[in-house]
């Protein structure tokens, strides 16, 4: 059984054929392309995303394209003589009124708050706008108020005001703000993104100070230590930047992470319902038949008092065929 946890980044590093060769040549099998296989996980995705498209019809090809971006750069198949079946969704699994699985992840409505859609777009402009997202026009305001509640430098003089709408971020507010969102300066990508946004690079001379460091000591090569990423103690943080660092977020699906920032930072969203999909999937080989399964539903978005994880879990029985 092989149990992962994916998003559309590390598809290409964990489900792709050399794996599994790999796991294949590690287990006695009558039939290498045919082993008693379970894979189960949070494929980070509904029905649409590549790791189940890859899974459940055993190929994906370069034209599939998740978050705008093609999840591989060439055809990728299955080494499995068969694609794994969904053991939460074959026919010999009846449910009451023919019900299909039901959503693993029942959450609070965020996107239709957070991302910018032209309603008179077409469908299938509409699901661009989706994978290349933007934030929405609520969203930017909340975060202008938001930033001119921290923002107390300006860069007129040296003198900080509080009322002027000129006044930007400084790291001092920028160390006030981080401390609110994430407890601690030095942590999340707010930070990383912030400090890039205030002028941060990576030093230009790690890899080579690294390489000569390698070559001094017999030629062996050093390892490449990442620099350490700081606030510049002069950067100033716009509005612009701050704005930026959220469609970071945005682009990156950490929707519920902006939803708590603006919570923390006194801006939280309204009520816009709940959002459900089945994310948590369980798949076998076709040597392998579902036995039994079971369900677990919610009504209320989760965590809550029932659900202590957003994540509703989901469990299987197997019996050879």
């Amino acid at each position: 059984m092989t149990r992962a946890n994916l998003n559309s980044f590390i598809f290409s590093h964990l489900i792709h054929p050399p794996t599994y060769h790999s796991l294949i040549s590690h287990i006695i099998e009558k039939d290498p392309k045919s082993p008693n296989l379970i894979v189960c996980g949070d494929f980070n995705g509904g029905p649409e995303c590549g790791a189940v498209k890859y899974i459940e019809e055993g190929f994906i090809s370069p034209d599939f394209i998740e978050d705008g971006e093609p999840v591989t750069s060439k055809l990728k198949e299955s080494p499995l003589s068969l694609p794994l079946l969904d053991a939460m969704n074959v026919p010999e699994i009846q449910r009451k009124d023919k019900n299909p699985p039901p959503p693993t992840l029942v959450v609070p409505e965020l996107i239709s708050l957070l991302v910018e859609i032209d309603e008179s777009l077409s469908e299938e402009d509409r699901k661009t706008a989706y994978e290349n997202p933007c934030l929405s026009k609520d969203a930017k305001e909340r975060l202008e108020r938001i930033y001119r509640r921290y923002a107390t430098f300006s860069s007129s003089s040296s003198e900080q005001q509080t009322t002027d709408d000129a006044t930007t971020m400084n790291i001092s507010d920028v160390e006030r703000w981080l401390i609110d969102i994430n407890g601690r300066v030095g942590r999340g990508s707010e930070f990383r993104n912030a400090a890039k946004e205030m002028g941060w690079v990576e030093p230009v001379d790690v890899e080579d100070e690294a390489l000569s460091d390698g070559e001094s000591k017999g030629g062996g090569g050093a390892k490449k230590e990442k620099a350490r990423i700081v606030l510049p103690q002069d950067g100033i943080l716009s509005l612009e930047g701050f704005v930026n660092v959220y469609e970071s977020e945005l682009r990156e699906g950490k929707f519920w992470g902006i939803a708590h920032d603006l919570a923390v930072m006194g801006e939280a969203l309204p009520d816009a319902g709940v959002f459900e999909s089945r994310y948590d999937r369980m798949y076998c080989s076709a040597s392998l038949h579902p036995f039994a399964v079971l369900d677990t539903v919610s009504t209320v978005p989760c965590p809550n008092k029932s659900e202590p994880s957003d994540h509703l879990p989901i469990a299987a029985s197997f019996v050879p065929r």
